[in-house]
């Protein structure tokens, strides 16, 4: 049985327990009790905003990371940037998650960042690299001047858990809870495995693309007259 979204309102109300803080700082002095929260978005920002209302519904804040590259969403379409607008009001930090593979010079980041904070009215002083791969090899760098999230003192001098290809991260969270802690905790959720159904990860995906298929039907209805379904 895979995770949904009662398991993840039910793993915050765990961190929150065992006496983890959240924060949407990455700036401050992490502690033995900080708890960041990451959201990357590769597939869908309506998933994202479910994760952000339970969250919310807890108190809890979580910094989440929006492409603008992504061949999966538009990020500057009108549907995607009212939901980016809705995790902001519910008082959750967002910033950009960037692919240096969509360029051919990473000074690119420079043009995304500009473009994402004019859009969003939010500064970006946190980036979420996407597949970081040779990055990770030289991992202090940081992007024109911005920290990203494999940063050592994200990346290794707190614990790091993440959620990728839809990994079952309890067995690793009930290891870091139990034991005395020397570190604070940087946990990765990607909301489509959490938020979309299915008893696995090819289901959940499947799911995912049929609301998307569902959407790109009505959004040729509404822009194309002519069009006929069958």
């Amino acid at each position: 049985q895979m995770f949904n979204i009662s398991d993840y309102e039910n793993l915050i109300l765990k961190l929150l327990n065992a006496g983890l803080k959240p924060t949407t700082n990455w700036n401050e002095k992490m502690t033995v009790n900080s708890l960041l929260l990451r959201h990357d978005i590769d597939f869908s920002p309506d998933y994202a905003l479910k994760i952000a209302k339970i969250e919310s519904k807890l108190n809890v804040q979580a910094t989440y990371f929006i492409m603008l590259t992504s061949n999966m969403y538009n990020f500057l379409s009108s549907h995607n940037q009212k939901l980016v607008k809705d995790i902001i009001d519910l008082g959750h930090k967002v910033s950009l998650h960037f692919d240096p593979k969509a360029y051919e010079n990473v000074d690119k980041f420079l043009e995304e960042k500009n473009i994402f904070e004019n859009i969003t009215n939010n500064y970006v002083d946190i980036v979420s690299v996407h597949r970081p791969g040779l990055l990770l090899k030289n991992n202090n760098v940081s992007l024109s001047g911005v920290k990203h999230t494999y940063q050592d003192s994200y990346f290794k001098k707190m614990k790091y858990i993440s959620d990728s290809g839809c990994k079952n991260i309890f067995p690793q969270l009930s290891e870091y809870l139990k034991n005395s802690r020397k570190f604070g905790l940087h946990l990765l959720i990607h909301p489509i495995w959490w938020a979309s159904e299915g008893s696995n990860p090819t289901e959940k995906l499947n799911q995912w693309r049929k609301i998307k298929h569902n959407f790109l039907k009505l959004e040729i209805k509404k822009n194309c007259k002519i069009y006929d379904e069958k």
